[in-house]
């Protein structure tokens, strides 16, 4: 008989820390946009107070740590998901499979790998987990991994923009600098919110994929054990 574990518990701590992570992305974007109203008013003559700029910063401040812990703590949350979702595949010894458990995760660790691996990974556990369930008539009934193709593009346009925002346009100080600086900021935030959005979208159709996978090899080793005489209780 084949045993999977349950994964929902994992897929809903991972939903949750994403939807608190869209709600930083939100006030981020919302802040950055308060700030770049402060830049134009004073770029026009208009008096801003001290208040109003000290305000803004803390605002900054407090969105940018606990975006930091939220980042931390959905990497963990995130990768056990996978972990379990992947090892489940394994356990049903599906021959297609091109990494182990442990590899599903740790190429996210890998320099250069981590570019084109972990999307070969999720890859494999949208298609897969779907797969296993399907006799081969309904095999053409496979939802297309379109969403995880969409979600790696985002991701990686995401870091290139948080990494390279501020190396190009942060070297002006000047308040058109910082206008320029803060349109940039902001034009990557709408990146960071479109990036958990998919990201959510992505999660809870993989957990409709594991959802009929659990259920179906749970029907399947009772029938086994029916076969077998033994009592299914």
């Amino acid at each position: 008989m084949v045993s999977i574990k349950n994964n929902s518990s994992r897929a809903n701590a991972a939903r949750v820390i994403f939807y608190l992570l869209l709600t930083i992305s939100i006030a981020s974007f919302y802040s950055l946009f308060m700030q770049y109203q402060l830049l134009t008013d004073a770029k026009n003559g208009i008096a801003i107070t001290q208040d109003a700029v000290n305000a803004n910063q803390m605002h900054q401040k407090i969105i940018s740590i606990l975006n930091v812990v939220l980042l931390l703590t959905s990497s963990v949350v995130f990768l056990m998901w996978v972990y379990r979702a992947y090892d489940n595949l394994t356990k049903l010894n599906i021959t297609s499979l091109n990494f182990t458990p442990g590899w599903a995760v740790g190429y996210w660790f890998v320099p250069i790998m981590s570019l084109f691996k972990p999307h070969t990974v999720m890859r494999e556990i949208w298609e897969e987990t779907q797969d296993y369930t399907y006799s081969n008539e309904e095999k053409k009934n496979i939802q297309q991994p379109t969403w995880v193709s969409v979600w790696w593009g985002l991701y990686l346009g995401n870091i290139f923009l948080i990494y390279f925002v501020p190396i190009f346009f942060g070297g002006d100080a000047s308040i058109d600098g910082l206008l320029t600086l803060t349109t940039a900021m902001m034009f990557s935030g709408i990146f960071t919110i479109l990036v958990k959005i998919v990201t959510l979208v992505m999660i809870n159709k993989i957990v409709i994929f594991e959802k009929k996978l659990f259920s179906f090899v749970a029907y399947s080793n009772d029938e086994q054990l029916k076969l077998m005489n033994i009592p299914v209780i």
